[in-house]
Formats: structure tokens, sequence, C-alpha cells
């Protein structure tokens, strides 16, 4: 991790200021992984519908940081704790539509998601026993459709 913690912080301000100037921004390394929470009077505006919003900030800080940095640094970003909540729901929703389709025995799909949403529905459903998942369709409307796995 080249860049450190305060000059990551003042990166994410100087994006992040030009909406809020009074947000607050926490920066902790957790596994290679810079993890950035924003604490903000407008996380509705900044979250945006469904997370685009969040997803674009996120985009343009890793570029911001990638070209101070000369080089990539993986980075999450969060506004208000709504990735970490919206997480939560996505690995519930996952388990619930499991048992769904053990109880049925039939083929159920989720809604669109992007691809962190995915791969977070692909790694929780791998431990159920019985279950399986694949993508179809083509982005922005790529989703999961989970399956029974029929015994041969």
């Amino acid at each position: 991790m080249s860049l450190s913690k305060i000059k990551i912080q003042k990166t994410a301000l100087s994006l992040i200021g030009h909406f809020d100037p009074e947000a607050k921004v926490g920066v902790e390394p957790v596994e290679e992984v810079w993890h950035l929470n924003i604490e903000s009077s407008i996380a509705p505006m900044l979250i945006g519908r469904h997370g685009q919003n969040l997803q674009a900030l996120e985009h343009i800080l890793r570029l911001m940081i990638a070209k101070e940095a000369d080089s990539f640094l993986p980075l999450n970003l969060d506004i208000g704790g709504y990735k970490a909540m919206r997480e939560q729901e996505i690995i519930q929703m996952a388990k619930d539509l499991a048992q769904k389709v053990l109880d049925s025995g039939g083929e159920e799909a989720l809604p669109p998601m992007n691809s962190f949403e995915r791969r977070l529905v692909h790694m929780t459903l791998v431990e159920i026993e019985g279950i399986e998942t694949g993508s179809i369709g083509e982005e922005p409307y790529r989703k999961i459709v989970v399956r029974r796995i029929t015994k041969q």
C-alpha cells in the first residue's frame, strides 16, 4: 500500500467535498484493501438509486488514487454504511431463494446485480449443499440463476 492513509483521505475529501464540504471520511486498511466510509448529511444523494452514484464515485476515486500512486490500489467505498447493509440484504435474499429452490426443486432468478453483488451470491450459495448458481444475461441486466442440483 504505497499511499498513506492521510493522502487517501485527502483525495477522497477532495472528491466528496464538491458535493458536501462537511462530509467526514474514515479510512482503514483491511487485508490489502483500503476501506473508506463517508458520513454525510446528503448520503442518499451520494448513494443514488440502487447505489449507482456510490458505484460511480468509487470508480472515480479509484482512478484518482491510482493516478497519484502510479498503480492500482484496491479500495472499497461505502457511504453511511449502505454497502455493508446491502451486502447483508443480498446474503439473506440468496439464502432465502436457495431454500425456496430446495423446497420446490425448481429454478429461480435473482434481480439484476453488479459483478460485486453477483460474486457475493455465488460465494454465499457455494456453501449450501444441493444448490448451484449461474449467471445469465448481459450487463447491466446480468443476474444469477439458482437451481437445485439433480442427482444422476
